[in-house]
């Protein structure tokens, strides 16, 4: 019998690293002119979110393959 991974793990687990290292790198870094920290928090943290998510996307579809050989 063959157990595929769920989608929805790997999904939200690459959203929510990425959103953790979107909001670090942003309060890290100097504040960039016309925008406050909050601003730059929320912008690299769901681009983190985002692009993190579909990189999951692509490890789950990775693993799902694997496995059926």
């Amino acid at each position: 019998m063959h157990r595929r991974p769920q989608l929805s793990r790997f999904l939200v687990a690459g959203a929510v690293l990425g959103l953790v290292v979107g909001v670090v790198i942003s309060l890290t870094r100097p504040d960039a002119p016309g925008s406050t920290a909050g601003q730059q928090a929320i912008l690299l943290g769901a681009t983190g979110a985002i692009f993190c998510g579909l990189f999951a996307a692509i490890v789950y579809l990775v693993v799902d393959r694997s496995g059926r050989r």
